[in-house]
C-alpha cells in the first residue's frame, strides 16, 4: 500500500512514498556505473593496439628549422638543446635565429622530476621571453586503473 489514510477522508496524507524516487536514482546509478566501465574498457583496448606503420616518401622528418626545439634540463640543472649542452642564453640565440624564418618556434621541455621547480620555471620563462609560441612539457605516461595511477610499462 502506497500511503495509509485515516478513516476520515478530510484529513491530509502526511506520509509520502519515496520508493519510486529511490528506484529511479538506483537505476540511474547503475546506468552510469556500466557506461563508465565501458569507456574505461574501450580506452584500455585502444592503448593495447600495436601497429607496424607503412613507409611513405612524404613521411620524412621535418627540416631542422621547422622541427620543435627539444630542451632538456638534467638532474644537475644543465640545459641541452637537441642533445647538445648549451646555456640558456645560447638557447635564446637559437630561438631568435629560428624566429627570423617567419614561423614562431615551438619547444618541448623535458626536466628531471627531482629538479627544483624554480630551475624549470627559469628555462620556460626564457623560452617564452624569446617568443616560443607553443610550449609542451614532456611527461611519462601513466595508466589509470580503479586501484590508482601507475607508470606505463614500455
Amino acid at each position: 500500500m502506497a500511503a495509509t489514510t485515516p478513516e476520515n477522508d478530510d484529513d491530509l496524507i502526511s506520509a509520502i512514498n519515496i520508493t519510486p524516487l529511490v528506484d529511479i536514482f538506483l537505476v540511474l546509478l547503475i546506468i552510469f556505473m556500466v557506461t563508465a566501465n565501458l569507456f574505461l574498457e574501450q580506452e584500455r583496448k585502444l592503448r593495447e593496439i600495436s601497429l607496424t606503420l607503412p613507409t611513405a616518401a612524404s613521411g620524412a622528418p621535418p627540416d631542422a628549422d621547422s622541427a620543435p626545439l627539444n630542451v632538456i634540463v638534467d638532474r644537475d640543472g644543465k640545459t641541452y638543446l637537441d642533445g647538445s649542452l648549451m646555456d640558456i642564453e645560447g638557447i635564446g640565440r637559437v630561438i631568435d635565429r629560428r624566429r627570423e624564418t617567419g614561423r614562431p618556434p615551438q619547444a618541448v621541455v623535458s626536466a628531471d622530476k627531482e629538479l627544483p621547480y624554480g630551475k624549470v620555471t627559469r628555462v620556460i620563462d626564457q623560452l617564452k621571453l624569446h617568443g616560443v609560441g607553443n610550449l609542451a612539457i614532456n611527461v611519462e605516461e601513466m595508466n589509470i586503473t580503479a586501484e590508482g595511477a601507475t607508470p606505463a610499462v614500455q
